[in-house]
Formats: structure tokens, C-alpha cells, sequence
């Protein structure tokens, strides 16, 4: 968590900062997840911006279909393709369709 308090202050004092970050809810306890990345978006909401990659259930249900994008290719061969997740028709558990691999850009 100390980077988090890094970007914080960062964002607060010296901002507004553009942060990219890689995962940042790796080595969190699931239990923290929710609380971090409330915390992030709470942060960045008025000043700043944050970018922010994540394979985590929790903090993928904490940000918004519209300021979330889908990455997801056919093959390491294909280009990657970029959709917002709000023009994505989904039926059913998000979680449940990335992880199937349904969702179709």
C-alpha cells in the first residue's frame, strides 16, 4: 500500500498526475481489494487520471462499464482489440464471460 499513499499525495499536492499502473491490486488481500480501488477512484475523481490494468474479479466490478475497456485478441498472432465495456452487450456475470472468453468485440 505504499505506492498507493505515493500516488495519493502525489495527485493531492503536486497533481494533477497521470498514473499508469500495472495491476496494482497484486499482493492485496482479497478481503482489501474493494477498499483499494475505492480508494484510487476516490482520489483521481476531481484531479488526475489513473490507468489501471487488473485480471482481479473484485476490482473489475469496482470501476464503471463506462470508463472500463475490454482488451482481448484471438491470438498472441491478432491484433488486440479495444472496447469501452459499456458498447459490449454482455448476458449475464461479467466475471463469468471474460473468463469463458464470450464476450465478442
Amino acid at each position: 500500500m505504499g505506492c498507493h499513499l505515493h500516488f495519493l499525495v502525489a495527485n493531492k499536492y503536486y497533481g494533477p498526475v497521470f498514473c499508469f499502473w500495472d495491476e496494482p491490486d497484486n499482493y492485496i488481500s482479497l478481503s482489501e481489494v474493494g477498499h483499494f480501488v475505492t480508494s484510487l477512484r476516490r482520489s483521481f475523481k476531481n484531479s488526475g487520471q489513473i490507468l489501471a490494468t487488473s485480471h482481479n474479479e473484485e476490482a473489475i466490478r469496482k470501476f464503471s462499464d463506462e470508463n472500463t475497456f475490454v482488451l482481448d485478441r484471438k491470438s498472441h498472432l491478432e491484433p488486440t482489440l479495444v472496447r469501452l465495456l459499456s458498447e459490449i452487450t454482455i448476458n449475464g456475470n461479467l466475471i463469468d464471460t471474460l473468463i469463458l472468453g464470450d464476450i465478442e468485440l
